[in-house]
């Protein structure tokens, strides 16, 4: 019996053995496709979208809804066949048939479809999207979007470049539509040329820049003249007001300075240019790029610790004896601040702000903010550093003065209203303008009284010296002054005869 007994239980003893391996075995097993599942997915994340969406929590923003959809044309497939925007489709047809003929590759039209259908998968892995989301299962569907949408790009930038004034720009874009079609297009046509321009640079609006390489090859035989497209265009957006025939004459002095810089060897301006061998992920990066400095990327030391020192406002750092002057470039990381012997000077870019300020700055924001964005904020810290620098119309009106600011959006109300409605809810990096921050810090805290000196001179200088009438009347009483003094003098001590 014992032995039966004893044969019994260790007879289970097996099928216990059995049972907790086949379990350790089932543990290890979903343990095993727990862990594929972790080195897929970061697998996956490796593969980064290049153009995603706005942050939803940008969009919530009351007073900056708007700046983030297109209002005339839709590029790329997060705003395609929206029906507010149908009326520019109808020109994307005869528009790609204009850059057909205007290619310096002779070669059917097909062969250049096929030449973008070829990038077309590569081209949809650009957009975040999840599967069957944007509604373009077919790459065949896809493939004509991007291709109409890269031809109505190129060829836009194109006749931007070409044609100065407005008007020839919009009957240009018009031609091919007859009949019922132009008569139905051309009234928003008309009135377009700065929406399209500003549709171009929505961060949900872009088109992979491989599509647009692959037209310019066939657009321009030599390479030079395919960098050269873009480059004038950036140059030119970001130095052109809107409605820039109706400019100021102030406005156009401070353009033709600009672009005097742009043109001059040696200028920082041009030490940014453009290389499509970087492989750009599309215009809006390319603005940014050109808007911010080279040298900023390379001054930052991110492993030194920096204590980040508050912002203070224009009018608090005039009274401290702070001059402001404009820059030698239009690049938003050029800032720069000096200490003399009696007063200190804050260098700062200049810029246009006009109606298309709002929406590029917002998508440049929107586009650092993105999971797969710049990490250096540039864009964000500019603007947070404006916002701090305009507590009041007063500020904004002392930078145009300076021509650090070239007002073309209203009045200096709307100006300074600008800076804090787009700089909601932003933090900058914690190294940008660290150093001139500290500068500004050190000089604030100054026990000695250079800079009341220097705001004393400031003003006696801005009193009496505001215009050649005032001057004389100073030099005037001076020298009044100064007869006085010899006359007491000789009275008291008179000459010996």
């Amino acid at each position: 019996m014992t032995t039966v007994g004893a044969t019994e239980k260790s007879a289970e003893i097996p099928q216990i053995c059995t049972k907790s391996q086949e379990s350790s075995d089932n543990t290890t097993e979903g343990r095993d496709e727990w862990l594929i599942s972790i080195e897929n997915h970061v697998e996956d994340a490796t593969e980064k979208p290049q153009i995603e969406k706005v942050p939803s929590l940008m969009r919530v923003i009351e007073s900056n809804k708007g700046c983030y959809d297109p209002q005339v044309v839709s590029i790329g497939p997060y705003h395609h066949g929206k029906p507010e925007l149908k009326a520019f489709e109808k020109l994307k047809i005869p528009i790609a048939l204009k850059f057909w003929h205007a290619c310096e590759k002779k070669v059917p039209i097909k062969q250049i479809y096929e030449a973008v259908a070829r990038e077309g998968k590569s081209a949809l892995e650009c957009y975040a999207y999840e599967k069957d989301s944007t509604g373009f299962d077919d790459y065949k569907l896809f493939n004509r979007m991007m291709f109409l949408d890269a031809c109505f790009v190129l060829h836009f930038l194109s006749t931007f470049l070409e044609d100065k004034e407005q008007n020839e720009v919009d009957q240009r874009l018009v031609t091919d539509l007859k009949g019922e079609e132009q008569n139905e297009v051309t009234e928003i046509v008309v009135k377009s040329l700065y929406s399209v321009l500003r549709d171009l640079l929505l961060l949900e609006n872009q088109i992979p820049f491989l599509v647009l390489e692959v037209l310019l090859e066939f657009r321009f035989e030599r390479e030079t003249d395919q960098t050269s497209c873009i480059q004038k265009f950036l140059d030119r957006y970001i130095l052109m007001p809107a409605e820039e025939n109706s400019c100021t004459n102030d406005v156009k002095k401070f353009l033709a300075q600009m672009k005097e810089c742009c043109t001059k060897s040696g200028q920082e301006m041009t030490k940014w240019k453009l290389d499509l061998d970087s492989s750009p992920p599309h215009l809006l990066h390319l603005v940014r790029e050109q808007l911010i400095s080279p040298f900023m990327h390379e001054s930052q030391n991110k492993n030194t610790f920096v204590k980040r020192q508050s912002y203070r406002s224009l009018t608090e750092l005039k009274s401290t004896g702070i001059h402001f002057k404009p820059s030698q470039t239009g690049n938003l990381t050029d800032v720069e601040f000096k200490s003399r012997l009696i007063y200190s000077t804050l260098t700062l870019p200049s810029i246009v702000i006009d109606d298309r300020t709002k929406s590029l700055f917002l998508n440049l924001v929107a586009y650092e903010k993105c999971p797969h964005g710049p990490s250096d904020l540039h864009i964000t810290s500019y603007i947070c550093l404006m916002d701090s620098l305009i507590d009041h119309p007063d500020d904004v009106k002392e930078l145009r003065k300076k021509t650090i600011l070239v007002n073309y959006l209203g009045s200096d109300e709307q100006l300074a209203k600008l800076f804090v409605e787009i700089s909601q809810d932003l933090i900058p990096h914690p190294h940008a303008y660290a150093n001139v921050m500290y500068q500004i810090q050190n000089h604030c805290q100054k026990k000695l009284p250079a800079w009341v000196q220097s705001c004393m001179v400031e003003e006696w200088m801005h009193k009496y010296f505001s215009s050649p009438w005032a001057f004389l009347a100073v030099l005037g009483a001076i020298i009044a002054l100064l007869l006085t003094a010899v006359q007491t003098y000789f009275t008291i001590f008179p000459r010996k005869t």
